[in-house]
C-alpha cells in the first residue's frame, strides 16, 4: 500500500499523491480561513478610520439676470394678410441669445405689441389702456424663448383711452414689440377689404 506497484514508474505515482496530498491540505487551510473571517472577524470590534476634514461642496449659483445685450425681441404675425375685421394673430418672442441661463422679468406691464402705420403713425398698442402687472419672471436658457400671443380685433386706441375709437381700414400695417427697453424690427402685414 505505501509502495506503489503498477505499470508505470514508481516516481509517477509519488507526485499524483503529492499533488492531492497538497490540495487537500490547500482546500483544507482555504476553509478554515473563510470560516475565522466570517465568524471570528464579525465578533471583534471594527476599525473605522477616522473623518477627514469637511470639504466645501460649492452650491450652483442662482442663474444671473439676463442682460438686454443678450437678448432678442421679436414681432411675429400669424400670416401676412387679414381680412378687415377679421383678428390678427401676433406675438412677442422673447428669446434668450447668450451662452448661458439667466431669468428674465417679462411682466405683462414691461412688454407691448404696438400696430402702426408703414409711415409710423399710432394705430393700436396692446398697452393702451392698460396697467395691471404680472408676476412673470421666465427662467431662460440658451437659445430658449418665451412667446405671448395676442389677437388684435383691429379696433384703433390710444394711450388716453379716449372714445370712440373705430376700425382699422384696408392698408399695410406693421407690428413692433417692446420689452422694457428692447424694440424689436417692424414686421409688415395687410388689412384687405372684406369681401
Amino acid at each position: 500500500m505505501i509502495d506503489p506497484t503498477g505499470p508505470l514508474p514508481p516516481a509517477v505515482y509519488w507526485r499524483r499523491r503529492a499533488v492531492a496530498i497538497g490540495a487537500v491540505v490547500l482546500a483544507v487551510a482555504l476553509l478554515g480561513w473563510g470560516a475565522f473571517a466570517l465568524l471570528g472577524g464579525a465578533s471583534g470590534p471594527q476599525a473605522v478610520p477616522p473623518p477627514g476634514p469637511p470639504v466645501a461642496v460649492a452650491a450652483d449659483a442662482p442663474p444671473q439676470p439676463c442682460a438686454d445685450e443678450s437678448m432678442r425681441v421679436v414681432a411675429e404675425v400669424a400670416r401676412p394678410d387679414f381680412k378687415v375685421g377679421e383678428r390678427v394673430g401676433m406675438s412677442i418672442v422673447v428669446t434668450n441669445a447668450g451662452d448661458r441661463a439667466c431669468v428674465r422679468d417679462i411682466n405683462r406691464l414691461l412688454r407691448e405689441l404696438m400696430v402702426s402705420t408703414p409711415g409710423g403713425k399710432h394705430v393700436w398698442s396692446s398697452s393702451d389702456c392698460y396697467s395691471e402687472s404680472t408676476n412673470e419672471q421666465a427662467l431662460l436658457q440658451p437659445g430658449q424663448s418665451v412667446r405671448n400671443d395676442v389677437q388684435w380685433s383691429g379696433q384703433t386706441s390710444t394711450s388716453d383711452c379716449k372714445d370712440g375709437q373705430g376700425k382699422a381700414q384696408a392698408g399695410d400695417y406693421q407690428v413692433m414689440a417692446r420689452l422694457a427697453a428692447l424694440n424689436s424690427s417692424p414686421t409688415p402685414f395687410r388689412l384687405t377689404a372684406a369681401n
